[in-house]
């Protein structure tokens, strides 16, 4: 029992640590208003899957006190530094297309914006 107690504890953390598409579930994408960030709280993207027409700024901001980053890995090319609570991020996309993103930091912490032409 004493050795399964570590193993444990981690598989409780990794399952915390993100995964959920913060949509409840649905897959579908969120119309982002302008303004409107994008939170990263409870070690997960909120919302994580958006829409957003082309040239619309999108912001994320840390709500939470661990630090996080947000790096593009298919459909764009973008990468943050590492940033703590109340710190933020902003990108505007430049063309249509699906981007994938993540932070790097957290495993499973990973989003999703659509773009959309104007």
């Amino acid at each position: 029992m004493r050795r399964l107690l570590p193993a444990l504890a981690l598989l409780v953390l990794l399952a915390g640590c993100g995964g959920s598409d913060g949509d409840g579930g649905s897959g579908k994408a969120e119309a982002l208003s302008p303004g409107t960030p994008i939170e990263m709280k409870s070690l997960r993207f909120k919302p994580a899957t958006v829409q957003v027409p082309v040239g619309q700024e999108i912001t994320w901001h840390n709500d939470e006190s661990v630090p996080h980053d947000v790096e593009a890995n298919d459909g764009a090319s973008f990468s943050s530094e590492t940033f703590g609570k109340d710190g933020t991020y902003k990108w505007t996309p430049d063309k249509a297309g699906t981007v994938k993103y993540e932070c790097t930091l957290h495993p499973g912490m990973e989003g999703e914006i659509d773009v959309v032409a104007k």
